[in-house]
């Protein structure tokens, strides 16, 4: 077995194994998350001091986002292991120009964004009173300095990640999570709203600084002699459609969060709550196989090795289905018990628990598709067509956020039009007298469906075969053992509410726990029961991921050779 000491710097050469770490740092950082959203929610309920703070995330996020152009994964990764292979101080040249390029106009946009902060501010929240956007001002210029140290973070990244140093890149959250607790727990009783924000740039930095001894040990550093170079242009250009199609997608937030501001406070916290416990099984499970995939996808590219790019891509899809659909399934059968125990404490009311399990409900629809729509982007960056996945996020944008103003249109029409009565009724939100923080999630249901029915068919049209060759034998097995081990959740939930109490914190965590574990045992009896494939694939991978050997001082970096990039 890895001994502790030894696992910061080992190298995951399994997708199993790789996905697995990521998977664990992954729900470890979502814990975290969750005691995050639950002191937020205690301390403020769906209120506007919450929204506030939600609200100020959105321009440092947007500068972020940019400024992928020179820090994405995606594309640093494919160029410096091409480096890497041949001459080891072009490699730390390439990453050195980076720091440098990087550093020099995010300090810029950062600039110009803390002048320019309450004139977006004022733009982009209508609902907001002069008070209300004075506060968000003065939060955003603080958090200012997270898009800094998240983005030398990516950079440093990009080479645990080439060298598959997993378990740092994971860790990575964790630290963030936590320096976001501490402003909460300990810089706000001092600074107010302020030490959320200080925490939030405290957790940026902690971000950053666990990738540098992993880089050490790597023996890579940045040579900062030069502020350009073909190959940084190169990387800009790589990561220009993804840069783009993300910025579109924190467009899509920044509207949508503008719409909130004029529905009833408390919906921004409402929205980004909701959206904060659907994303879980996204990340833990969607974006773990999917970096855990992309370095190897690009290696089967750069080789013109087709069928290992095919059977490695399957994979990946393969278990992002089993994995994410049962999920999706019980996060919507247990949505109620989730929000209560997770949120429902404090301040935090029973009608900003409804309507958060209703939103909760329609984001889990969605959990599948966000999953899938990872996995698809990056296998289109791993064989170098970049610019479709941008094209098909721009009109999804465009649709998710028509979308999301039809719906609320419906939603806040007088006298209450059909879809709003039907809406209210399915969601037992009857007696709430502004439900249209509900077109959001909605709207963003939407999106993620255009996205992938439009990756789905331009999949074909690249790769000559559609994603789901090879799969349907699990879609079906999953799906069917998805729905039984959700019947079983809702009828555990039916049979624990007659044994517990619901009034009390523990009795809540009790049944949506036990109506959980009977879901799950019941879904991975007929997965047995079906003999299905993956089921058995991540017993083995488990099994062999325990009980591994040592591995030796030389194996723990897997040194690319020149020989194996064209």
């Amino acid at each position: 077995m890895i001994k502790f000491t030894k696992i910061f710097h080992a190298d995951l050469e399994n997708i199993h194994h790789a996905a697995l770490w990521l998977g664990f740092f992954g729900i470890l950082a979502d814990v975290l998350g969750l005691f995050r959203d639950r002191f937020l929610a205690g301390m403020f309920g769906a209120s506007r001091s919450l929204d506030i703070y939600y609200a100020a995330f959105r321009v440092p996020d947007f500068i972020y986002t940019f400024m992928l152009l020179f820090t994405a994964s995606t594309a640093i990764i494919p160029i410096f292991l091409k480096k890497f292979g041949e001459k080891k101080e072009w490699s730390e040249e390439l990453l050195g120009s980076a720091v440098l390029s990087f550093s020099f106009v995010v300090l810029i946009l950062s600039i110009a964004a803390f002048f320019l902060m309450p004139l977006i501010a004022g733009l982009s929240l209508p609902g907001f009173s002069n008070e209300d956007l004075g506060q968000t001002t003065f939060l955003a210029r603080i958090m200012l300095l997270s898009p800094i140290f998240l983005g030398l973070s990516n950079i440093f990244s990009s080479v645990t990640q080439a060298f598959r140093r997993f378990f740092v890149y994971g860790l990575s959250p964790v630290f963030y999570n936590v320096g976001v607790i501490l402003g909460i727990t300990v810089f706000y009783r001092f600074l107010g709203l302020a030490g959320l924000a200080w925490g939030v740039a405290l957790g940026a930095f902690l971000h950053m600084a666990i990738q540098i001894p992993s880089l050490k040990n790597l023996s890579i550093a940045p040579r900062l002699k030069r502020f350009w170079s073909a190959d940084l242009k190169q990387v800009a250009w790589l990561s220009l459609p993804r840069t783009l199609g993300l910025s579109i997608t924190q467009i899509t937030i920044f509207i949508l969060t503008g719409m909130a501001s004029v529905f009833s406070q408390g919906s921004i916290s409402i929205f980004n709550l909701a959206l904060n416990l659907e994303y879980i099984p996204v990340t833990v499970i969607g974006l773990s196989y999917s970096v855990a995939a992309f370095p190897d996808l690009v290696s089967f590219s750069l080789k013109k090795a087709h069928d290992q790019f095919d059977k490695y891509f399957s994979v990946a899809m393969r278990h992002i289905v089993f994995w994410t659909l049962p999920m999706s399934v019980l996060l919507l059968v247990l949505r109620a018990q989730i929000v209560r125990v997770v949120l429902g404490s404090g301040a935090f009311s029973w009608p900003d628990t409804r309507l958060t399990a209703a939103a909760l409900f329609i984001l889990s629809l969605a959990v599948v598709f966000q999953s899938l729509f990872m996995l698809l982007v990056r296998t289109f960056y791993a064989e170098g067509k970049s610019w479709r996945p941008l094209i098909i996020n721009i009109v999804s944008s465009i649709l998710s956020v028509g979308a999301a103003f039809w719906f609320a249109a419906l939603l806040g029409r007088e006298p209450e039009s059909a879809l709003a009565r039907f809406l209210s009724g399915a969601l037992r939100l009857s007696d709430i007298p502004d439900i249209r923080v509900i077109s959001l999630p909605l709207g963003i249901l939407a999106g993620s469906l255009f996205n992938f029915i439009f990756l789905f068919f331009s999949f074909k049209a690249v790769f000559g075969w559609f994603p789901t060759r090879g799969i349907w034998r699990t879609l079906f097995q999953v799906s069917a053992a998805s729905a039984v081990g959700g019947l079983a959740a809702y009828w555990g939930l039916n049979i624990f509410s007659s044994l517990f109490d619901l009034q009390t914190f523990l009795g809540i965590f009790l049944q949506g726990f036990f109506a959980g574990v009977l879901g799950i045992l019941a879904t991975i009896t007929l997965l047995w029961i079906l003999r299905n494939s993956e089921l058995f694939e991540i017993y083995h991978s488990f099994r062999a991921f325990f009980l591994e050997k040592e591995k030796s001082k030389a194996d723990m970096v897997a040194l690319p050779e020149p020989e194996r990039l064209p």
